[in-house]
């Protein structure tokens, strides 16, 4: 089931009455209607749902097992249904940056055949298909756009291909990578205005005592390296690139902590700029865990969490690695910006107590301290004004929950579940059936076991109301008064 918050004077929301998910419409002040204005087919598990990066296509895993895509601007009218390309069911699937591909993943199955395909989300025609043995954190998603789809590439067995952005596969480049580990596109070109060639980075595993190494490549002339950077220790990698295009985070793991300080084992956390002139070390195993570090989305800075709880949170710019500012030390392990970079949230979830601090930026000031316990998933909305955190199954099998918070941290409103699998924010459609032209609204989608009967809506500015329905709530109360 998904729901959704909109900034509009009348408000839908979606339920699960047995197995199908239903979209109803009402006005604030009104009742309830009975009857569902649209209603879509089953869903078995939460990874069956995804939007599209601007919230104008839904996707959902059909009975059939495979994916049909919805448009939300055209009243969420079908656009197109994907098939299954190895009996199916699809178990994971995404939208590119701008909604123009899908791409579905099933389990691998020995002679079986492809199992990941790329679609067209306008037509439902396969442009190509491949085998993904194994999904792990490094290897998926397979294929990564920058966010004008103006590149995709792909890892391979020993490098990386790369393709234009509208999947052509008469013109695919290849950089030669023996024993690639990840790599990471970069959103956009380094010069001014997004212009220039966009980059690649890509990390090669540690091999007969030579140390693994991260090379970062321009997608229009991948001929030679532009940056390197070598180190040891190397079991897990993730990368993070800055919203420019100009520099990216390193982070490489070891399972085993070889000095016996963690249990969760030893990370480092090297910073590279695209272009070769500077690289750097920025957090290191020694100095303690390194429990988050994440890039601005607007400025070319980043937030890092380092060392023995409580550890210090620092920010950082872009340029060289340098820290800039100190926020002070505290029992955190979580960083969320945002949407315009000007807010961000510190929070201690997990093992912690999920204590949570509401940062400016700008002012280096901090609005508010507040505690959330028990949060498993929490981000901001994108209006950048108010906060979401649930707790969801499986991770806590009781008190599923989600809370609303505004930017100072004021609570909004809290919605009660027996068992709430997946909750989160989306951008909307911008304009379509039930939203005014030129708006711009924020929703929120929430996913909760089929054989449970739960709605969510979405909230209202002009009538300063938030409101939820539920078929079958634990809570009595549905209301959300601001």
């Amino acid at each position: 089931m998904h729901c959704r918050f909109e900034k509009v004077t009348s408000s839908r929301f979606l339920r699960c009455h047995g197995p199908w998910p239903a979209r109803y419409s009402f006005q604030p002040g009104e009742a309830v209607p009975r009857q569902p204005e649209k209603s879509f087919p089953a869903v078995n598990t939460a990874e069956g749902c995804e939007w599209s990066s601007d919230g104008s296509l839904l996707g959902l895993v059909d009975p059939a097992g495979g994916v049909t895509v919805y448009s939300a601007a055209q009243g969420y009218e079908p656009v197109c249904q994907v098939p299954p390309l190895v009996g199916g069911p699809v178990r994971n699937f995404y939208f590119s940056p701008l909604g123009t591909h899908l791409v579905t993943y099933e389990r691998w199955v020995k002679d079986a055949g492809d199992n990941v395909g790329v679609w067209d989300t306008k037509t439902g025609e396969k442009r190509f298909s491949f085998i993904l043995k194994n999904m792990t954190g490094m290897t998926w998603p397979p294929l990564k756009w920058t966010s004008l789809e103006t590149h995709c590439c792909r890892m391979v067995q020993d490098g990386v291909q790369i393709l234009p952005g509208s999947c052509e596969r008469s013109e695919v480049l290849r950089i030669d990578a023996p024993g690639i580990m990840a790599f990471e596109v970069s959103p956009r070109g380094s010069g001014p205005q997004g212009s220039g060639s966009p980059h690649v980075a890509l990390v090669v595993a540690e091999t007969k005592g030579q140390p693994a190494r991260c090379q970062v490549y321009k997608l229009d002339d991948p001929s030679r390296a532009t940056a390197t950077k070598n180190f040891f220790k190397a079991q897990t990698v993730t990368m993070k690139w800055n919203n420019v295009g100009t520099a990216v985070l390193v982070k490489s793991a070891m399972e085993v902590d070889d000095t016996g300080k963690s249990y969760y084992g030893g990370a480092n956390l090297y910073f590279l700029r695209a272009d070769g002139e500077e690289t750097a070390l920025v957090a290191s195993a020694d100095g303690g865990p390194i429990h988050d570090a994440q890039w601005s989305p607007t400025q070319d800075e980043f937030i890092l969490l380092h060392g023995e709880l409580p550890c210090p949170a620092g920010l950082y710019e872009g340029r060289k690695g340098n820290k800039r500012v100190d926020f002070g030390s505290g029992h955190r392990n979580t960083i969320r910006w945002n949407p315009f970079g000007r807010f961000f949230v510190l929070g201690g979830y997990g093992q912690l107590l999920g204590d949570t601090d509401f940062w400016d930026k700008p002012g280096k000031q901090l609005m508010a301290t507040r505690r959330m316990e028990c949060c498993v998933v929490c981000g901001w909305a994108p209006d950048g004004r108010h906060f979401l955190t649930a707790t969801t199954a499986p991770r806590m099998r009781v008190d599923n929950k989600i809370e609303l918070f505004d930017y100072l941290g004021a609570p909004l409103g809290k919605l009660e579940f027996d068992e709430l699998l997946l909750a989160g924010t989306s951008r909307a459609m911008t304009a379509g059936k039930g939203a005014p032209s030129g708006h711009n609204p924020s929703w929120l989608h929430v996913n909760v076991p089929i054989s449970l009967s739960h709605c969510l809506l979405r909230y209202t500015e002009d009538h300063g109301v938030y409101a939820a329905i539920a078929d079958q709530p634990r809570a009595a109360s549905t209301a959300f008064s601001r």
